[in-house]
């Protein structure tokens, strides 16, 4: 059975067990015991980093007893004739077994005998990766024979097309007896544009297509979504570069105000414009899924984040920036002119980060420890209960102060595993280091207005790839959970703000490398998805329950039907996002 290439239960009925009632990343788990004793079973989740064993609701007897658990990471079991709620240690305990590794479909035993206590596989697990085996080889055959297709109508059917034409020409010239010198167009040749860095829309359009990817549910593969408080998954990526090129964009929109003459009156204007459409756009979006209460209707949001993040850069970079690039004589001036030139923002934005530090670190939070960065509930237990208020220490306060309880955002991952209370991922605290990662993106896009060279644009958000990284490395720790700023998404903790800066620089500077400098990659096509972010993020968010974006098909509990569902739907609007760029139609706000 472990050696099925796609997961399936297998067989219906193992040992008295229904393998077809189990979701993905589920396992069963008997428990046996020839211990006179009722004891209760204690446990564990590896993803709960700082919990103590809690109690479930189950007794262990000489009958035996059955517990079905996910199987995404590691379980600690203890049987104990304690009747606490929490055991903080496994100290005492009648058995106890750390680091168990279930699988997926797999059956388990935790058996107490003769005083010795042993885990067991019964039935083995399957082998849960087939899923994304196969859709890899199916999206890489399909882009070779894109490709290939691609080739042939280039080099066959135009060359055909071409040679047709020609010579239907040729004799129209001959016939009219007139030379190709005096057919030549006397009207001048237009200078052609200036091109258009794809590599920017080819970031952006991986980012957007990730993120419909994973919010049609990734498959259900626990690493393809968000952590659940600390640390750093595939998810955790798309809306920090999302903020981080929307930044690389700014200059750019900034400089051409500036060579039209634009009055900064009416500049500012469109920042504030296109900051309240972002921002009303996200209430709306706030609205899906549901009847609308207003009462407890959620504030922030996704859009929302962007307009408070858009219109802070853009109104600061509208402030300080010079109506003339200053003209640096030295080598180092010039090799530092874009850091140079932003040197006023950057003063702003540090002043920025240290409110954010002073606020995180010392504001004083009720019945919370002060400078608290968990997901509290069980992870904060204080006087023997857990802490759900504690969640996000700063941060959560902050939402519940300046825009209470009932409008934030009532489901973060971190409730389900830490019980823990209503915290908003895109709050007020967390928007301050957004502002920072979005000038980051500023900095990114000033290299391309101040260096015109690939190989200094290259090496310097290499360069900045580097220290970001290092930084973000050295507040964390090089850790996940023991450093002073652990990477979190949930508070868009500075470290987070570093290390997701990092892989941005490092990404915009491969796509620009691979399709602006040596042409080997069109962009496609997530290019065309990119051009067009705004109408397929929203779209997707509107489709999410509908046909044919979303189906399903009888029970679908293993991750290859998942998978193929998530993969359709995104699919379907990447080809919306190429129909579009086809048809040249382009929606912003």
């Amino acid at each position: 059975m472990g050696s099925a290439f796609v997961e399936d239960p297998g067989v219906e009925d193992f040992l008295g067990f229904d393998l077809t009632a189990l979701e993905v990343d589920e396992a069963y788990l008997s428990l046996t015991s020839d211990d006179p004793r009722a004891l209760s079973l204690f446990t564990r989740n590896g993803d709960c980093y700082g919990c103590p064993l809690q109690r479930r609701d189950i007794k262990v007897t000489a009958e035996g007893a059955n517990v079905t658990l996910p199987t995404a990471h590691a379980w600690t079991f203890v049987l104990s004739e304690s009747t606490e709620e929490y055991l903080p240690e496994i100290n005492g305990s009648v058995c106890a077994f750390t680091e168990a590794n279930l699988g997926e479909f797999g059956v388990y035993e935790l058996a107490l005998e003769n005083n010795k206590c042993t885990f067991s596989t019964l039935k083995d697990p399957v082998f849960e990766y087939g899923a994304m085996v196969i859709a890899l080889a199916v999206y890489a055959g399909l882009a070779i024979l894109c490709a290939i297709a691609t080739q042939v109508y280039k080099r066959g059917v135009q060359s055909l097309f071409k040679s047709g034409v020609a010579e239907a020409t040729s004799q129209v010239v001959l016939h009219m007896g007139e030379s190709t010198e005096s057919a030549a167009p006397s009207t001048p040749v237009k200078t052609a544009k200036k091109p258009r860095l794809k590599s920017l829309d080819t970031v952006r359009g991986i980012s957007i297509v990730v993120m419909i990817f994973v919010n049609y549910g990734a498959g259900r593969y626990w690493f393809l979504e968000h952590a659940t408080w600390n640390g750093l998954q595939v998810a955790d990526l798309v809306f920090p570069w999302f903020l981080w090129i929307m930044g690389v964009c700014i200059p750019m929109g900034l400089q051409s105000a500036l060579r039209r003459n634009t009055p900064k009156k009416k500049t500012l204007f469109r920042i504030v414009k296109r900051s309240l459409k972002l921002f009303l756009l996200g209430i709306i979006l706030n609205s899906l899924g549901g009847w609308v209460y207003l009462d407890r209707y959620r504030i922030p949001g996704v859009l929302q984040r962007f307009a408070i993040c858009y219109f802070v850069t853009a109104g600061v970079a509208l402030a300080l920036s010079p109506k003339e690039a200053p003209k640096y004589q030295s080598n180092v001036g010039i090799a530092l002119s874009d850091i140079l030139q932003l040197f006023p923002q950057w003063v702003v934005h540090i002043l920025i980060v240290v409110c954010h530090t002073l606020i995180t670190f010392f504001l004083p939070v009720p019945d919370c420890p002060t400078g608290y960065l968990g997901p509290g509930g069980v992870a904060l237990l204080q006087d023997g209960e857990p802490s759900p208020q504690c969640i996000g220490g700063a941060a959560g306060e902050v939402d519940r102060w300046l825009l209470t309880a009932s409008h934030i955002y009532q489901n973060p991952t971190a409730k389900g595993v830490y019980s823990s209370g209503a915290f908003d991922p895109e709050g007020v605290l967390g928007s301050l280091t957004s502002i920072f990662q979005v000038f980051l993106g500023v900095q990114a896009g000033m290299v391309l207005q101040c260096h015109k060279t690939h190989r200094g644009r290259m090496v310097r958000w290499l360069l900045w790839s580097a220290v970001l990284g290092a930084i973000g490395a050295g507040l964390c720790g090089a850790s996940m959970n023991d450093g002073a700023i652990p990477v979190n998404k949930n508070l868009w903790s500075l470290s987070f703000v570093m290390v997701t800066s990092c892989f941005a620089f490092f990404l915009l500077a491969v796509c620009y490398l691979l399709v602006d400098v040596w042409g080997v990659w069109s962009g496609a096509p997530v290019f065309q998805a990119g051009m067009n972010s705004i109408f397929l993020y929203v779209g997707h968010n509107v489709a999410y329950n509908l046909f044919p974006w979303h189906y399903s098909i009888g029970h679908m509990n293993t991750h290859l039907e998942l998978l193929a569902e998530t993969l359709w739907g995104t699919t379907l609007w990447v080809l919306i996002g190429l129909y579009l760029h086809h048809k040249g139609k382009f929606y912003t706000v």
